[in-house]
């Protein structure tokens, strides 16, 4: 799908969120306990400075903007910032130690159906509504 040069960076990253959650769904759903211990210590060892760092990034921009506004974008915004938390909260259990397919299961669903309302439904709809300094916010912080 063709993107605004200020969201290209965001949406390539959904490309690696994409594969990240096919692996955990796919690894989960294995039920091998060993390759989903596994696979959720690599989510807990680069989750800060990929994952973490892309919802930041989505939040001082895009959802700052969302926040001000009104009606469906609005209440994406408010949605996909619920969802980063949710997936903070899995990451810190999974670091805690609770690293089993049921949680990696959980990760691989809400990161899949998460960044596609983000492609599908968000981003056309940033596209549309926001301002051209508001995109050029956009493009300074990511």
């Amino acid at each position: 799908m063709k993107r605004q040069e200020q969201l290209i960076n965001l949406s390539r990253e959904h490309h690696q969120s994409l594969r990240l959650a096919k692996k955990c769904i796919d690894t989960a759903n294995s039920g091998a306990a060993g390759p989903c211990k596994a696979l959720c210590e690599e989510i807990v060892s680069i989750f800060d400075q990929e994952w973490d760092r892309h919802f930041r990034n989505e939040e001082a921009t895009i959802f700052s903007i969302t926040a001000d506004l009104s009606g469906t974008i609005h209440d994406l915004g408010e949605q996909l910032l619920k969802e980063h938390e949710r997936m903070r909260e899995m990451a810190q259990v999974m670091r805690q130690g609770k690293t089993d397919c049921s949680i990696l299961q959980d990760f691989g669903v809400l990161l899949r159906d998460h960044t596609r309302l983000e492609e599908r439904e968000l981003f056309p709809r940033v596209e549309k509504e926001f301002s051209a300094a508001q995109m050029e916010q956009i493009r300074k912080l990511t």
